[in-house]
């Protein structure tokens, strides 16, 4: 390349540097070692930029997320979702096949914000699985330290009224699996763990016996709820204390009628018009709804649309968690009899984890896992 005096030369971290790529087999060893309270804390810094972004330039803010693109194919559809969150700018791609329970392909690709030069490819499946399990757990539990409960999490957004006791999971993927690893480990108040899926399959059966050996005192269970004619589908959404929807749908999951005053609702499964984790009752009784992105929502979130909600009736995460969530809270609590929750997993959100500080910080042993910018479904 030859250069004149008026261009400038590229910088030495852009010439020759490595393509980092981590398979799945990495991501793993990353997840094992992952310093959840670190991650987390990254997350509520993530979320608080994004709701004080809203009023600066598109162009120039910090956090920046174009409207997901989607290429379609006789077989499958591919999201296309680019974002930035400070110095970290990627871009993630998810495969959404129209048949098959395998689940769903992802890949980042990771950026350098300076030069655009690619950096990484991180395979990212089980990375935005644990990436929204943070942003979900976010949700609820501001006071659980104080209540003696062993969570040393120091920033919640909306404590439980009461000690959950019973968790309930649609779905058997990595969503689940990440989500029940979560919420397991930091509400240790629980003590039964259900996964409803539509037909048991090879999958499920390895996420329950997988589970049980992880959590060997937490009682699981499982329901199929297209040929488990005597599994009580009613019965299980009454008992629980905190309900998790991970599997895309265009009808609801289950009557409303069955969920009791004071259950927490994770609504993440369904991200298009069309689909719809809920039925209208359900959001109608949850008031004022939490929301990773109103503007996402308000285009993506079926159950929200169909049930005539406002943007004025939705509350960002990252408002709550910014300085002005102590006067929000009391009016989101008071709003309804439960508390919802909905994410259709906004981008900016999957860039969580932050460089240690020093050696003796690191939670892996090779520097290449300490950075990664994973965009989400």
């Amino acid at each position: 390349m030859l250069l004149d005096k008026k261009t400038k030369p590229p910088s030495k971290a852009a010439v020759g540097s490595p393509l980092t790529i981590l398979n799945a087999s990495d991501v793993d060893t990353v997840i094992s070692q992952l310093d959840l309270e670190l991650a987390l804390e990254s997350q509520q810094k993530v979320f608080k930029a994004f709701s004080a972004s809203h009023t600066d330039d598109s162009t120039t803010s910090d956090i920046q997320v174009p409207h997901r693109s989607t290429l379609t194919t006789p077989t499958q559809r591919t999201l296309v979702m680019p974002s930035r969150a400070g110095e970290l700018l990627g871009c993630k791609f998810v495969g959404v096949p129209n048949e098959g329970s395998g689940g769903l392909p992802g890949s980042t690709v990771v950026l350098d914000a300076e030069t655009g030069r690619v950096k990484g490819l991180v395979n990212a499946r089980k990375l935005t699985a644990l990436r929204n399990a943070l942003g979900k757990f976010n949700c609820y539990a501001k006071c659980w330290e104080a209540y003696g409960t062993g969570s040393a999490l120091s920033l919640r957004a909306v404590p439980p009224k009461r000690e959950p006791r019973n968790l309930l999971i649609f779905g058997s993927g990595a969503q689940a699996q990440s989500h029940a690893t979560i919420f397991l480990r930091l509400f240790t108040t629980l003590d039964s763990c259900t996964f409803i899926v539509r037909q048991s399959t090879p999958r499920s059966e390895a996420l329950l016996s997988d589970s049980k050996k992880e959590f060997p005192k937490i009682k699981f269970n499982s329901g199929a709820s297209e040929e488990d004619t005597s599994f009580n589908l009613s019965q299980a959404v009454h008992n629980a204390n905190i309900i998790l929807t991970l599997v895309p749908t265009t009808t609801p999951l289950f009557n409303s009628v069955d969920v009791t005053s004071g259950t927490h609702l994770v609504l993440v499964g369904s991200y298009k018009p069309e689909m719809r984790d809920v039925d209208d009752e359900l959001i109608k009784r949850g008031g004022i709804i939490l929301v990773d992105s109103k503007e996402a929502c308000m285009k993506e979130a079926g159950e929200l649309i169909h049930a005539g909600v406002h943007s004025e009736d939705l509350l960002e995460l990252g408002t709550l968690l910014g300085e002005e969530g102590k006067d929000l809270r009391a009016r989101f609590e008071s709003s309804g009899d439960v508390t919802i929750f909905k994410s259709v997993s906004s981008r900016p959100f999957q860039s969580f984890t932050d460089t240690p500080k020093s050696e003796s910080e690191r939670h892996t042993p090779e520097p290449r896992y300490l950075r990664t910018c994973a965009n989400d479904l």
